[in-house]
């Protein structure tokens, strides 16, 4: 079992010093993935595609898409808020900005790696039983979830026309306010809030795209509470109004 790095070759010899308790740590560039996972049995996949980060994403989609049950941490030296957002929608278990916090990501991939093999012990675990003929599913609790806020994100992303609060978001993450808010903005670069807005925002802008729909209507369906609301926060993020906004997407 072991770590794969993807990443490019001026990288290797960092990734390879990390400290992981004794794992093996295997590296290959990107044109040398899907080699490097099939000669290897890959517990978690760490995606550096530094500056490429275009290409780093289709790779994460492939990856996703032949190897779903492996977790793929990514790692970009260009973190954009659309970055960090199609990397949790591409699969990504984590995701890590450069310059990184080295001791972070250690405690990080270990925590999966212990979550990943506690798993597979309780279902070999459960066959052993089964068989024993005690016709009973023996589950046993995880202690140890590693940070991710892929569910925070995917939960937003699917209640956005309803009212999201801070301590809904904090409770499903299994942290305190304070915790989540310090991590959120620390990995993802915005508060959580902001991001809620952020993504209410993206998808105004889809819906607008539509041609003939009212702004107060899309409004209402984004999750604004008031038109002025939403006027104002359209404008924040894009410099324009909604009435503006959607006589540019005409133009185009």
């Amino acid at each position: 079992m072991a770590v794969l790095v993807i990443t490019e070759k001026a990288n290797h010899k960092f990734y390879s010093s990390l400290g992981l308790e004794g794992e093996k740590i295997k590296t290959c560039t990107l044109k040398e993935t899907f080699n490097s996972v099939k000669k290897r049995s890959t517990d978690i996949i760490l995606l550096d595609p530094g500056l490429a980060v275009e290409r780093g994403l289709r790779l994460l989609k492939e990856i996703k898409s032949r190897y779903p049950s492996i977790p793929v941490i990514f790692l970009t030296d260009n973190a954009s808020e659309d970055t960090v957002l199609r990397a949790f929608r591409g699969g990504v278990r984590d995701f890590f900005r450069k310059p990184l916090d080295t001791q972070e990501l250690q405690h990080t991939v270990m925590d999966l790696l212990r979550v990943k093999r506690s798993s597979r012990e309780r279902r070999s675990l459960f066959i052993k039983r089964r068989d024993a003929g005690s016709g009973k599913n023996v589950r046993t609790a995880t202690t140890s979830q590693p940070v991710s806020f892929f569910k925070t994100i995917h939960f937003i992303e699917k209640h956005l026309s309803y009212e999201i609060k801070l301590g809904t978001l904090a409770s499903g993450a299994c942290m305190s306010k304070y915790h989540f808010c310090r991590l959120f903005k620390k990995r993802v670069g915005m508060s959580p809030i902001k991001f809620v807005t952020y993504m209410r925002i993206l998808k105004a802008k889809e819906l607008l795209r539509k041609g003939n729909v009212r702004i107060s209507s899309v409004a209402i369906d984004v999750g604004f509470n008031d038109l002025s609301s939403f006027i104002s926060q359209l404008k924040k993020f894009t410099g324009m109004t909604p009435n503006i906004y959607k006589i540019s997407l005409q133009k185009e």
